[in-house]
């Protein structure tokens, strides 16, 4: 997770934005998921539409883009230490927002749901985990929502 976070720092910090620009300075932030439109099963080779569902909280937010992030869990069987180990994929999803902060502008409140869909081509069988960032908890901590998918030719 400390990856995923140190990729939004990174995003931020070579989205710097033009002073010249019409007095319009803007960031980029991740926005918590609220749900996403996952097919619990998937076939090897083909495009899936997801429809991910996140916090626009104010008309200052609009959507960017979509991180998207890979990587492998393996967990060892503790009953049987000599079994091969089971292997999940996991891809992680955060929604990045652009939020613009005009010189004497107000962001109206807006507490709205927003929707982006994310095209996710199937490349590889197996057990994977579709993880999209929630927010932080009390301690600063990362929130994920997770879909398991299991994908087969």
């Amino acid at each position: 997770m400390k990856k995923l976070l140190l990729l939004f720092a990174a995003t931020l910090t070579l989205a710097s934005c033009d002073s010249s620009d019409d007095d319009t300075d803007y960031y980029f932030d991740a926005v918590p998921t609220v749900s996403a439109d996952v097919p619990a099963t998937m076939v090897t080779d083909q495009t899936y539409k997801i429809t991910i569902d996140y916090k626009q909280p104010t008309t200052c937010y609009s959507y960017a883009t979509t991180n998207i992030e890979s990587s492998v869990e393996e967990t060892e069987n503790e009953d049987n230490p000599d079994e091969e180990p089971t292997v999940t994929k996991i891809i992680t999803f955060a929604v990045i927002n652009k939020i613009e902060v005009k010189s004497g502008d107000e962001c109206e409140d807006l507490d709205a749901i927003a929707q982006t869909p994310v095209n996710f081509e199937t490349l590889e069988t197996g057990s994977y985990i579709f993880r999209f960032w929630a927010g932080l908890d009390e301690d600063g901590e990362s929130i994920f929502l997770e879909y398991p998918v299991q994908i087969s030719e």
